[in-house]
């Protein structure tokens, strides 16, 4: 049983990264068994935005609500606040599987949800999991649990304005972020290796 009390900020991070990455593979393989293709009209939307065999190989799934992950029971057993309550989240993206939590947002999503959802499947598929997990946790640890200092859901929210102020015109969001996210020295950038999760 760890104690995240007892953690410095380095071990934080390596504990709540380490967790997020199995998490995150987990859930991933939980859930896209029973997952869908995108609905026509929103591959129809995002066409443009993201190459067709990105969201080809995208799946998405209704749920009643988004779980917390069963670590954070150590936090609450050591009376800390959990790092951030995916309970309240309209959807999470875990690789190539997109949840939406029915608690949250209406069904079909709206393409703009969707939108930022497949910023962060790109993501993953250029960073892998693990380095996923450990790219959003360090900034996220490191600036006092503020979720918009992490660089991947910043940009991820930038590319979602411009989706919405686009009026439909596309411009290759999944290009850019693949340019951005290899830059040296981003709190970000990371190994490209293990890119392809299973189908």
């Amino acid at each position: 049983m760890t104690d995240p009390k007892r953690l410095n900020m380095q071990e934080l991070v390596s504990f709540l990264a380490d967790n997020a990455g199995n998490w995150i593979s987990n859930q991933r393989d939980l859930h896209r068994h029973y997952a869908e293709a995108l609905p026509d009209t929103t591959t129809a939307a995002l066409r443009g935005f993201f190459r067709d065999e990105t969201l080809d190989r995208a799946r998405i799934r209704r749920v009643p609500v988004i779980e917390n992950p069963p670590f954070y029971r150590e936090f609450e057993e050591s009376g800390q606040s959990i790092p951030l309550d995916f309970s309240v989240w309209a959807a999470i993206t875990f690789g190539d599987v997109i949840l939406v939590s029915d608690d949250q947002v209406p069904w079909p999503p709206s393409h703009s949800v969707v939108f930022h959802e497949m910023v962060h499947l790109v993501q993953y598929d250029e960073l892998g999991v693990f380095e996923f997990a450990r790219s959003y946790v360090t900034p996220f640890v490191q600036n006092r649990f503020n979720y918009m200092s992490i660089p991947l859901e910043s940009d991820a929210f930038d590319l979602q304005g411009r989706f919405e102020a686009s009026a439909g015109e596309p411009f290759s969001a999944e290009a850019e972020v693949r340019a951005h996210i290899g830059k040296p020295g981003l709190p970000y950038s990371g190994r490209r290796g293990n890119r392809q999760l299973a189908k």
